[in-house]
């Protein structure tokens, strides 16, 4: 995308402004006590200059041709950011790195995966915040079928950060119309 900067350039571009401002500030220091100030200017860019060095170093260049940076798994090859990943299904989920859109999705696929590993209680941790997530998450439990009952996690499991579904051994072929257990 043409404007944007890399992070690498960015971080020369730091380092540039701070050296730019370190020799504003030494010129009157310079007429104060002399070259002195000069020689630690330059002490100070070489000090900038060795530490910009081992950070490309340390981190590599991962630029194409076109000085775009590449998007590489841990594996170096190509990663696609709309690809689907297979998470381990676990008796919790964390909904925090989802966008708000995507929670009843992430919510119901979440609840049919627990269900098929066998987990009959899950906690679903959406944050405090104030409430979006916690409503839009148990709207989506409050419909699903597999969900017997659901209420606030106990203080040291989340408290109302984070709700427990009660999930039925047998799935209903209708959507369930349970009432919520509120602690």
């Amino acid at each position: 995308m043409a404007g944007s900067l890399t992070p690498r350039t960015a971080y020369v571009l730091t380092k540039v402004a701070v050296f730019a401002v370190a020799a504003a500030l030494t010129w009157p220091l310079s007429r104060m006590i002399g070259p002195k100030a000069w020689w630690g200017l330059g002490a100070f860019g070489l000090i900038l200059m060795c530490l910009t060095a081992v950070v490309f170093l340390a981190f590599g260049r991962n630029e194409t041709e076109t000085g775009e940076e590449e998007d590489l798994d841990e594996e170096g090859e190509d990663f696609d950011p709309d690809s689907t990943v297979d998470l381990p299904v676990e008796d919790f989920i964390d909904l925090h790195p989802f966008p708000p859109r995507d929670i009843p999705d992430v919510v119901t696929d979440y609840l049919e995966a627990a269900h098929a590993e066998g987990f009959r209680e899950v906690r679903l941790i959406h944050g405090r915040g104030i409430g979006v997530q916690r409503e839009r998450v148990r709207s989506t439990l409050a419909k699903h079928r597999l969900v017997a009952s659901f209420s606030d996690a106990t203080l040291d499991r989340g408290g109302w950060g984070a709700t427990i579904a009660n999930l039925k051994e047998e799935p209903d072929t209708q959507p369930s119309q349970q009432s919520t257990v509120h602690s």
